[in-house]
């Protein structure tokens, strides 16, 4: 999210110095005259849009910023979707439970959890997280909605763990669909195959 954020700043900057550009060639063709806006206190340009132009000097300081934030990376992302796997506030539910209790170290505690789906009560399979982040996207749910794994952490998390979904775009998310990938390194990707229960309950979905 961080590497996102950083590109879509910079890209955002390199527009602004092209459009500052475009300015000052307009404004130097007309004699001067600020063709493309106002002039705004402190140096800043705004053009017919309403998008403010920064001035160079405050253009190269955040470039200069951002060029020196310590980069994040794959790993630093695998620990903090590892506290976020095992954390029993995830998505702020108060079941004191976390995706651990039922995935420990990846894999599946067995047996079958209940969930409740339009007033109906229904138990269903635990299935092991090892090689199932290559089964995404698929439907999923008594629907059947089409959901990437990102949306499988939500259903999680709202149906079993009783919380709030997570934001898709948000740091915790990518990170914890990271983690639940990491458990599914070195498998072919086979997107819409069914879930791995390796010990299934009868009577269970």
């Amino acid at each position: 999210m961080k590497r996102t954020l950083f590109f879509t700043v910079l890209g955002g900057i390199s527009l602004l110095i092209v459009n500052a550009c475009s300015s000052m060639g307009n404004m130097d063709a007309m004699g001067g005259q600020e063709s493309m806006g106002s002039k705004m206190s402190g140096g800043e340009m705004m053009d017919s849009g309403g998008s403010y132009l920064l001035p160079p000097d405050k253009v190269k300081g955040m470039m200069q910023m951002m060029m020196s934030m310590k980069p994040d990376t794959l790993e630093a992302g695998l620990k903090r979707g590892e506290k976020l796997f095992y954390d029993e506030t995830l998505g702020g539910n108060t079941s004191r439970k976390s995706c651990g209790t039922c995935h420990e170290d990846g894999g599946t505690v067995g047996g079958a959890a209940e969930m409740e789906w339009k007033g109906m009560k229904m138990k269903v399979n635990i299935p092991t997280l090892r090689g199932a982040a290559a089964h995404f996207p698929k439907p999923m749910g008594p629907m059947k909605a089409l959901v990437d794994l990102a949306g499988m952490n939500n259903m999680c998390i709202m149906t079993f763990l009783k919380g709030a979904p997570i934001d898709k775009n948000s740091q915790q998310s990518i990170d914890l669909v990271a983690y639940v990938t990491s458990f599914s390194k070195g498998k072919s990707l086979e997107p819409g195959k069914e879930k791995i229960v390796p010990r299934p309950v009868p009577g269970a979905m």
